[in-house]
Protein backbone atom coordinates (compact mmCIF):
# COMPACT_ATOMS: atom_id res chain seq x y z
CA UNK A 1 0.00 0.00 0.00
CA UNK A 2 1.36 3.21 -1.07
CA UNK A 3 1.74 5.67 1.63
CA UNK A 4 0.40 9.28 0.70
CA UNK A 5 3.55 11.36 0.75
CA UNK A 6 1.07 14.67 1.32
CA UNK A 7 -0.51 13.78 4.46
CA UNK A 8 2.69 12.57 6.07
CA UNK A 9 4.24 16.20 5.05
CA UNK A 10 1.58 17.72 6.71
CA UNK A 11 1.56 15.76 10.08
CA UNK A 12 5.23 16.64 10.29
CA UNK A 13 4.73 20.27 9.81
CA UNK A 14 2.23 20.49 12.80
CA UNK A 15 5.10 19.83 15.26
CA UNK A 16 8.72 18.65 16.19
CA UNK A 17 8.70 14.69 16.17
CA UNK A 18 11.17 11.95 17.39
CA UNK A 19 13.68 12.87 15.32
CA UNK A 20 13.62 16.65 17.25
CA UNK A 21 14.98 15.12 20.44
CA UNK A 22 18.42 15.55 21.70
CA UNK A 23 20.04 15.21 24.67
CA UNK A 24 22.33 17.49 26.08
CA UNK A 25 25.87 17.66 26.02
CA UNK A 26 28.13 17.40 29.33
CA UNK A 27 24.62 17.50 31.17
CA UNK A 28 25.71 18.33 34.75
CA UNK A 29 23.83 15.85 37.45
CA UNK A 30 23.76 18.64 40.03
CA UNK A 31 21.87 20.64 37.99
CA UNK A 32 18.53 17.83 38.85
CA UNK A 33 18.72 19.06 42.39
CA UNK A 34 17.74 22.53 41.53
CA UNK A 35 14.24 23.74 42.21
CA UNK A 36 13.72 24.25 38.27
CA UNK A 37 14.04 20.65 38.15
CA UNK A 38 11.73 18.76 41.08
CA UNK A 39 9.28 22.00 40.92
CA UNK A 40 9.24 24.53 44.06
CA UNK A 41 5.52 25.70 44.63
CA UNK A 42 4.50 22.57 43.48
CA UNK A 43 5.99 19.89 45.50
CA UNK A 44 6.45 22.61 48.87
CA UNK A 45 4.85 19.80 51.32
CA UNK A 46 7.44 17.51 50.04
CA UNK A 47 10.34 20.50 50.20
CA UNK A 48 9.40 20.92 53.93
CA UNK A 49 9.26 17.25 54.67
CA UNK A 50 12.30 16.54 52.85
CA UNK A 51 14.39 19.99 54.19
CA UNK A 52 13.27 18.87 58.10
CA UNK A 53 14.90 15.22 57.61
CA UNK A 54 11.86 13.87 59.61
CA UNK A 55 12.43 10.59 57.87
CA UNK A 56 16.71 10.28 58.95
CA UNK A 57 17.39 7.36 60.93
CA UNK A 58 16.54 8.68 64.55
CA UNK A 59 12.73 9.97 63.30
CA UNK A 60 12.56 6.56 61.63
CA UNK A 61 13.09 4.82 64.94
CA UNK A 62 11.57 7.38 67.20
CA UNK A 63 8.19 6.13 67.21
CA UNK A 64 9.25 2.47 68.28
CA UNK A 65 11.53 3.53 71.10
CA UNK A 66 8.14 5.96 72.31
CA UNK A 67 6.34 2.51 72.04
CA UNK A 68 9.03 0.37 73.95
CA UNK A 69 8.98 2.84 76.64
CA UNK A 70 5.64 3.09 77.42
CA UNK A 71 5.50 -1.20 77.51
CA UNK A 72 7.92 -0.88 79.96
CA UNK A 73 5.95 1.55 82.18
CA UNK A 74 2.99 -0.44 81.56
CA UNK A 75 4.93 -3.38 82.96
CA UNK A 76 6.12 -1.83 85.80
CA UNK A 77 2.93 -0.90 86.99
CA UNK A 78 1.29 -4.15 86.13
CA UNK A 79 3.97 -5.88 88.53
CA UNK A 80 3.36 -3.17 91.18
CA UNK A 81 -0.41 -3.76 91.17
CA UNK A 82 0.59 -7.20 91.69
CA UNK A 83 2.41 -6.79 94.35
CA UNK A 84 -0.49 -4.40 96.12
CA UNK A 85 -2.81 -6.78 95.55
CA UNK A 86 -0.41 -9.74 97.13
CA UNK A 87 0.21 -7.57 100.57
CA UNK A 88 -3.29 -6.85 100.89
CA UNK A 89 -3.90 -10.62 101.15
CA UNK A 90 -1.23 -11.40 103.22
CA UNK A 91 -1.75 -12.41 106.60
CA UNK A 92 -2.06 -9.70 109.58
CA UNK A 93 -2.15 -9.48 113.36
CA UNK A 94 -5.60 -10.48 114.85
CA UNK A 95 -6.74 -7.18 116.79
CA UNK A 96 -8.14 -8.09 120.38
CA UNK A 97 -10.89 -6.22 120.31
CA UNK A 98 -12.43 -7.92 123.51
CA UNK A 99 -8.79 -6.75 125.15
CA UNK A 100 -10.06 -3.49 123.97
CA UNK A 101 -13.34 -3.24 125.29
CA UNK A 102 -12.19 -4.72 128.72
CA UNK A 103 -10.38 -1.58 129.72
CA UNK A 104 -13.55 0.29 128.80
CA UNK A 105 -16.24 -1.64 130.83
CA UNK A 106 -17.51 -0.39 134.31
CA UNK A 107 -16.61 -1.43 137.48
CA UNK A 108 -18.82 -1.33 140.25
CA UNK A 109 -17.43 1.19 143.44
CA UNK A 110 -20.50 1.36 145.64
CA UNK A 111 -22.99 3.16 143.91
CA UNK A 112 -21.12 3.52 140.98
CA UNK A 113 -19.32 2.38 137.99
CA UNK A 114 -16.10 3.67 137.89
CA UNK A 115 -13.91 2.94 134.44
CA UNK A 116 -11.40 -0.45 134.59
CA UNK A 117 -9.00 1.64 132.40
CA UNK A 118 -9.52 4.64 135.07
CA UNK A 119 -8.87 2.09 138.05
CA UNK A 120 -5.61 1.11 136.45
CA UNK A 121 -4.40 3.96 136.44
CA UNK A 122 -5.19 4.82 140.07
CA UNK A 123 -3.85 1.55 141.10
CA UNK A 124 -0.21 2.22 138.96
CA UNK A 125 -0.05 5.75 140.16
CA UNK A 126 -0.64 4.83 143.85
CA UNK A 127 2.38 2.05 143.68
CA UNK A 128 4.30 4.49 141.84
CA UNK A 129 3.84 7.18 144.94
CA UNK A 130 4.38 4.40 147.43
CA UNK A 131 7.57 3.36 145.33
CA UNK A 132 8.99 7.15 145.43
CA UNK A 133 7.68 7.08 149.34
CA UNK A 134 10.05 4.35 150.12
CA UNK A 135 12.94 5.64 148.42
CA UNK A 136 13.61 9.12 149.50
CA UNK A 137 10.85 9.95 152.36
CA UNK A 138 13.09 10.49 155.23
CA UNK A 139 12.68 8.40 158.52
CA UNK A 140 10.59 10.42 161.37
CA UNK A 141 11.99 12.41 164.29
CA UNK A 142 10.60 13.46 167.34
CA UNK A 143 11.39 14.36 170.40
CA UNK A 144 11.30 11.54 173.25
CA UNK A 145 12.14 13.39 176.51
CA UNK A 146 10.68 16.61 178.10
CA UNK A 147 13.84 17.25 179.61
CA UNK A 148 17.28 18.04 177.71
CA UNK A 149 20.50 17.67 179.45
CA UNK A 150 22.91 20.00 179.74
CA UNK A 151 26.57 19.24 180.50
CA UNK A 152 27.61 21.78 183.24
CA UNK A 153 31.24 20.45 183.39
CA UNK A 154 32.06 19.83 180.02
CA UNK A 155 35.33 21.73 179.43
CA UNK A 156 35.71 22.64 175.68
CA UNK A 157 38.85 24.25 176.22
CA UNK A 158 40.09 21.60 177.70
CA UNK A 159 42.26 20.24 175.00
CA UNK A 160 42.63 23.05 172.67
CA UNK A 161 42.16 26.94 172.84
CA UNK A 162 39.40 28.73 171.14
CA UNK A 163 41.13 29.23 167.65
CA UNK A 164 41.73 25.46 167.45
CA UNK A 165 38.48 24.78 168.69
CA UNK A 166 37.04 27.09 166.54
CA UNK A 167 38.27 25.23 163.28
CA UNK A 168 37.55 21.58 164.96
CA UNK A 169 34.31 22.42 165.27
CA UNK A 170 34.05 23.73 161.31
CA UNK A 171 35.63 20.68 160.37
CA UNK A 172 33.67 18.44 162.45
CA UNK A 173 30.40 20.02 162.99
CA UNK A 174 26.89 22.01 161.56
CA UNK A 175 28.45 25.80 162.69
CA UNK A 176 25.61 27.48 162.89
CA UNK A 177 27.15 31.13 163.82
CA UNK A 178 30.83 31.78 164.00
CA UNK A 179 30.06 34.90 165.93
CA UNK A 180 29.08 32.70 168.90
CA UNK A 181 32.42 31.61 169.25
CA UNK A 182 33.34 34.74 170.87
CA UNK A 183 33.69 34.48 174.39
CA UNK A 184 37.54 32.46 175.42
CA UNK A 185 35.89 31.51 178.98
CA UNK A 186 34.33 28.12 179.30
CA UNK A 187 31.65 29.16 181.71
CA UNK A 188 30.24 31.32 178.70
CA UNK A 189 29.32 27.78 177.04
CA UNK A 190 27.14 25.42 177.91
CA UNK A 191 26.68 22.30 176.21
CA UNK A 192 23.02 20.68 176.03
CA UNK A 193 22.55 17.10 174.50
CA UNK A 194 18.59 16.48 173.53
CA UNK A 195 17.35 12.65 173.02
CA UNK A 196 15.15 12.12 169.47
CA UNK A 197 13.35 8.84 168.47
CA UNK A 198 13.77 8.34 164.90
CA UNK A 199 11.87 5.67 163.05
CA UNK A 200 12.55 4.71 159.71
CA UNK A 201 9.79 3.66 157.81
CA UNK A 202 11.55 1.73 154.96
CA UNK A 203 12.57 -1.49 154.08
CA UNK A 204 15.86 0.12 153.33
CA UNK A 205 18.74 1.07 155.85
CA UNK A 206 19.36 5.15 156.08
CA UNK A 207 22.46 6.40 157.24
CA UNK A 208 22.15 10.20 158.53
CA UNK A 209 25.41 11.66 158.80
CA UNK A 210 25.18 14.71 160.74
CA UNK A 211 22.02 17.07 161.87
CA UNK A 212 21.82 21.13 161.45
CA UNK A 213 19.63 24.00 162.59
CA UNK A 214 17.89 25.22 159.81
CA UNK A 215 16.20 28.04 162.17
CA UNK A 216 16.98 29.87 165.36
CA UNK A 217 14.91 32.86 166.78
CA UNK A 218 15.86 35.69 165.44
CA UNK A 219 17.07 37.50 168.73
CA UNK A 220 19.56 34.32 169.56
CA UNK A 221 21.09 33.81 165.92
CA UNK A 222 24.64 35.14 167.20
CA UNK A 223 24.14 32.45 170.34
CA UNK A 224 23.82 28.90 168.89
CA UNK A 225 27.88 27.82 167.78
CA UNK A 226 26.82 24.14 166.42
CA UNK A 227 24.66 21.43 166.44
CA UNK A 228 26.26 17.78 166.10
CA UNK A 229 25.57 14.17 165.80
CA UNK A 230 27.19 12.18 168.82
CA UNK A 231 27.81 9.39 167.18
CA UNK A 232 31.87 9.48 166.90
CA UNK A 233 34.35 6.92 165.99
CA UNK A 234 37.81 6.96 166.73
CA UNK A 235 40.54 5.65 163.78
CA UNK A 236 43.32 3.76 163.62
CA UNK A 237 45.43 6.83 164.78
CA UNK A 238 43.23 7.61 168.12
CA UNK A 239 41.58 10.59 166.59
CA UNK A 240 37.75 11.10 166.54
CA UNK A 241 35.46 11.08 164.00
CA UNK A 242 31.58 11.81 163.38
CA UNK A 243 29.99 9.23 161.65
CA UNK A 244 26.82 9.60 162.93
CA UNK A 245 23.60 7.60 162.93
CA UNK A 246 22.56 4.67 161.23
CA UNK A 247 19.32 2.61 161.12
CA UNK A 248 18.37 -0.57 159.39
CA UNK A 249 14.86 -1.26 157.78
CA UNK A 250 11.63 -0.30 159.77
CA UNK A 251 13.99 0.53 163.22
CA UNK A 252 13.51 2.92 165.23
CA UNK A 253 15.91 4.23 168.34
CA UNK A 254 16.60 7.21 170.14
CA UNK A 255 19.77 9.39 169.02
CA UNK A 256 21.35 11.88 170.94
CA UNK A 257 22.00 15.41 169.53
CA UNK A 258 23.83 17.97 170.75
CA UNK A 259 24.55 21.84 170.65
CA UNK A 260 26.41 24.20 172.51
CA UNK A 261 25.16 27.93 172.86
CA UNK A 262 26.90 31.02 173.85
CA UNK A 263 24.96 31.71 177.33
CA UNK A 264 26.96 35.14 177.98
CA UNK A 265 24.42 37.81 179.20
CA UNK A 266 21.66 35.56 178.37
CA UNK A 267 19.41 34.27 181.17
CA UNK A 268 17.46 30.93 181.72
CA UNK A 269 14.32 32.16 180.29
CA UNK A 270 16.34 33.40 177.32
CA UNK A 271 18.07 30.03 177.12
CA UNK A 272 15.14 27.78 177.20
CA UNK A 273 13.30 30.11 174.54
CA UNK A 274 16.11 29.87 172.19
CA UNK A 275 16.33 26.21 172.61
CA UNK A 276 12.93 25.47 171.99
CA UNK A 277 12.37 27.57 169.08
CA UNK A 278 14.44 25.74 167.28
CA UNK A 279 14.44 23.69 164.21
CA UNK A 280 16.71 20.79 163.80
CA UNK A 281 16.87 18.94 160.36
CA UNK A 282 18.99 15.69 159.44
CA UNK A 283 21.84 16.36 156.56
CA UNK A 284 23.14 14.12 154.17
CA UNK A 285 21.17 11.54 154.67
CA UNK A 286 20.89 8.83 152.24
CA UNK A 287 18.77 5.32 151.82
CA UNK A 288 20.97 2.20 150.70
CA UNK A 289 18.63 0.34 148.38
CA UNK A 290 21.15 -2.38 147.49
CA UNK A 291 24.88 -3.29 147.42
CA UNK A 292 27.02 -0.55 146.81
CA UNK A 293 23.82 1.41 145.72
CA UNK A 294 22.60 4.76 147.80
CA UNK A 295 20.34 7.56 147.34
CA UNK A 296 19.86 10.89 148.86
CA UNK A 297 16.46 11.14 150.55
CA UNK A 298 14.25 14.31 151.96
CA UNK A 299 15.46 15.86 155.32
CA UNK A 300 13.81 15.23 158.40
CA UNK A 301 12.88 18.07 160.65
CA UNK A 302 12.37 17.88 164.07
CA UNK A 303 10.16 21.20 165.82
CA UNK A 304 11.69 21.59 169.24
CA UNK A 305 8.99 21.23 171.59
CA UNK A 306 7.89 23.65 173.96
CA UNK A 307 7.39 20.90 176.81
CA UNK A 308 11.27 20.49 176.61
CA UNK A 309 13.03 22.18 179.18
CA UNK A 310 16.64 23.50 179.63
CA UNK A 311 18.13 24.83 183.27
CA UNK A 312 20.99 27.69 182.67
CA UNK A 313 22.66 26.62 186.09
CA UNK A 314 22.53 23.28 187.91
Amino acid sequence: MAIDKTLQTKRSGRGASMDSLKIPENLDMSRLERTSYHGSGINAAADEIFAENRYGKKTRFGAADVNYAGSEQRAKQRREEAKTIENDFTARPMVNNKARNALHQGVKVGSSYVERKKIIIWITAALILLASALVFLPPLMNSSSEEARVDYDRNVFRTMGMTEFKAFAMSNYSVFSQEAFSSERNENYRVIEMTVHLQNSSPFEVTIPQYEAVHVPAKYKDKVCYVTSTGVASNKDGVSKVVGDRLNGFEGKDVTIEMMINVADMTEEDLDECVTGMILSTTGAKKRIARGVEVPCLPAFLFVSDAVTVQLDP
